[in-house]
This record gives structure tokens, sequence and C-alpha cells, in this order.
């Protein structure tokens, strides 16, 4: 849990887009969208992020008491391997 956090905190320190769900998927270390999707939605319930999306559907994701927001990010985007 707290790999996924950073993860999205750090794209929020640096306004990148939201994290993909298979880039967080990777680092819960499953394959799972799901799971993945899960896991942000548990991050949420506990109060630590804020989940919201804009006009076109991509995910933005709030760290609380931080002030730190990540760009809008697609969340089905496809992760690209090298």
């Amino acid at each position: 849990m707290q790999g996924i956090f950073l993860l999205v905190a750090r794209a929020a320190l640096q306004a990148l887009p939201c994290p993909a769900d298979a880039v967080i998927a990777r680092a819960y270390g499953t394959h799972s969208l799901s799971r993945a999707r899960r896991q942000l939605l548990y991050l949420e319930e506990q109060e630590v992020i804020v989940l919201r999306t804009d006009g076109s559907g991509r995910r933005i994701a709030a760290i609380i008491g931080l002030g730190w927001e990540t760009a809008p990010g697609n969340p089905a985007a496809v992760e690209l391997t090298a």
C-alpha cells in the first residue's frame, strides 16, 4: 500500500498525470487492474487521497493535507514496456 501511495504522491508532487491502473497494479505486484482500483479506493476511504475525474473521464488524485494534485491521467492507458 505504501508503494502505491508513494507512486501517486510523486506524480502529484511533480504535477504528472495520475498513474494508469496498469502502473498501479505493477507497483502493487499484480496484473489485476480491478485490484489496483480497489487499492486506490482504499486510500480514498482512509482519507489519504481524494479521487475525481475531469470532464473527459481522466482521473485526478489529490494528496490530502499537502495540496498536491496530479494532472489528469487516463486510468485505462496501456503501459508501454521497453
